[in-house]
């Protein structure tokens, strides 16, 4: 008799175990899904104002003018190259970096700041990576704002 019921139950331990490991791996892959998302959500456009600032600060005018999306042979409009020297030449701060990120729906704003110098933030829009001055130091409208919250948790 002791045969009998000694298996009694099994299969039902086994399958609560099976659903614990379960819902915990769905739990963590959301977790990292949430993250990896707030993580490169902006990557591409981050990159872009990341080369922009490597080439001010190597001096390479014209290459960072051509990033900006401007050539001698298709120069902007309203952004000559002259006045871009004025604005990032080598009068200005050296040292640029990306202080800040905040994606926005149809872009990023990226705000970089150098060593005695303002915070300025740039425009990137998504698809067409035209780079150009942010009207507003953060993306406007309600929205959650979790990369914030996180980096004000941390101390940040």
């Amino acid at each position: 008799m002791s045969g009998y019921l000694q298996d009694y139950g099994a299969g039902e331990e086994r399958r609560s175990r099976l659903i614990k490991r379960l819902v915990v791996a769905l739990l963590s892959l959301l977790i990292v899904g949430f993250f990896g998302y707030e993580f490169f959500q902006n990557y591409s456009e981050e990159r872009l104002v990341k080369q922009f600032i490597s080439e001010l600060n190597a001096a390479h005018y014209q290459a960072a003018y051509q990033t900006w999306g401007c050539s001698d042979a298709h120069p902007c409009r309203d952004y000559s190259y002259q006045r871009f020297l004025e604005d990032w030449g080598p009068s200005k701060q050296a040292g640029w970096k990306v202080a800040d990120v905040d994606g926005c729906p149809t872009g990023a704003i990226v705000t970089v700041s150098a060593p005695g110098a303002e915070k300025m933030p740039l425009w990137v829009e998504r698809g067409t990576s035209s780079l150009t001055f942010s009207p507003w130091p953060e993306c406007q409208g309600k929205r959650w704002r979790f990369r914030q919250f996180f980096k004000n948790l941390m101390g940040g």
